[in-house]
C-alpha cells in the first residue's frame, strides 16, 4: 500500500508566514498568488517566489518559511514529501487518428491498410533496386527515353534495374526496409493507449493493470482523485486536483478513489517491441 504525506491547505494574510520542518521536496499543488520561500540552516538563508506547479527540492535545509508578502489573502495548497512528482495543469484529450511524427527505433511495416501517395521534392536515388519488379494499376512515368512515345494505361513488368517514376504508384512486394510518409499502420512500435474510467463515490476502482511494457502513464480527473495501490483511498493515495492532470512513469497497476466519484482519463505509452 502506498504511503503519502498530505496535502495540506492554508489561507495566508497579508504578511503572515507559516514554518515547517522539511522533507525531500515541496510541492506547491495550488496557489491563488505567488508566495516567498525562505529555506534555513544554521549558516545560511535563502529565499524565492513560487507559483502553482512548482517543485522545490530541500536536501540540506533545516527549516522553511512560507511567506505572504502580498497586500491581500493568499489560498495555498502545498505538500511535503519524499518522493519528486512533477505536476502539471494542461488537459488532454485525444479523439480520432494519432498522427507519428517520428519514431524512435527501426520497425517493420507487416501491412498497409489503405494506398499511401508518396511524392518527394527532390531526385531519390535507390542503390539496391531489385532487377525485376512486379507493378499492377495505373501509373504516370515520366523521364521516358527521347524515342518512347506512351499515352494511356500501360501495365509495366520486369523493368530495368534503375528507374525513374513520377506521380502516385500502388507497389506490391515492396523490399523489406522503405521509406513512406503518409498515414501508415505500424507494428511493433511504440504506442498511445487511452481510456475513460468512471468511479462511484467513495469506491476503489482499477485505472489500469500491471504491464511490464509500459513507460508512463498521464492520469487526468474532472474532479478530486487519490491514485496509488491497490485499498488506496483518500488517506493515502496521491492527491490530483479536480481538472488537473499527473504523469506517473511506472509499470504496476494504478487504483484510484474520489470521495464524489469522477471520469477519469488515461494515456499509456506501451512499448511493443
Amino acid at each position: 500500500m502506498y504511503q503519502t504525506q498530505k496535502i495540506i491547505e492554508v489561507q495566508l494574510q497579508a504578511g503572515e508566514k507559516i514554518i515547517s520542518a522539511v522533507s525531500q521536496y515541496l510541492l506547491i499543488r495550488d496557489c491563488s498568488h505567488t508566495v516567498t520561500l525562505l529555506a534555513k540552516t544554521q549558516n545560511r538563508e535563502l529565499g524565492t517566489e513560487l507559483k502553482k506547479n512548482d517543485v522545490v527540492p530541500l536536501s540540506g535545509f533545516e527549516t522553511i518559511e512560507l511567506y505572504n508578502h502580498h497586500s491581500t489573502a493568499v489560498t495555498l495548497k502545498y505538500q511535503l514529501t519524499d518522493i519528486p512528482v512533477n505536476t502539471q495543469s494542461d488537459a488532454v484529450a485525444i479523439s480520432g487518428a494519432v498522427e507519428v511524427h517520428s519514431i524512435r527505433e527501426p520497425v517493420t511495416i507487416d501491412a498497409i491498410q489503405q494506398t499511401v501517395p508518396v511524392s518527394f521534392s527532390a531526385p531519390v536515388s535507390i542503390d539496391n533496386w531489385p532487377a525485376v519488379q512486379p507493378v499492377s494499376g495505373k501509373i504516370t512515368v515520366g523521364n521516358l527515353p527521347e524515342v518512347q512515345a506512351v499515352s494511356g494505361e500501360m501495365a509495366i513488368t520486369n523493368l530495368p534495374a534503375v528507374q525513374t517514376v513520377n506521380g502516385q504508384v500502388t507497389v506490391g512486394n515492396l523490399p523489406q526496409v522503405q521509406q513512406v510518409s503518409g498515414l501508415v499502420a505500424v507494428a511493433r512500435s511504440d504506442a498511445l493507449t487511452s481510456a475513460v474510467i468512471p468511479l462511484e463515490q467513495a469506491t476503489t476502482t482499477q485505472l489500469l493493470a500491471a504491464d511490464s511494457k509500459r513507460q508512463s502513464v498521464l492520469v487526468q480527473t474532472d474532479k478530486a482523485l487519490f491514485i496509488g495501490g491497490e485499498g488506496v483511498d483518500n488517506q493515502t493515495g496521491i492527491y490530483i486536483a479536480a481538472g488537473e492532470s499527473m504523469t506517473l512513469d511506472t509499470g504496476a497497476a494504478v487504483y484510484g478513489y474520489a470521495l464524489e466519484g469522477a471520469t477519469v482519463r488515461t494515456l499509456a505509452e506501451v512499448r511493443h517491441g
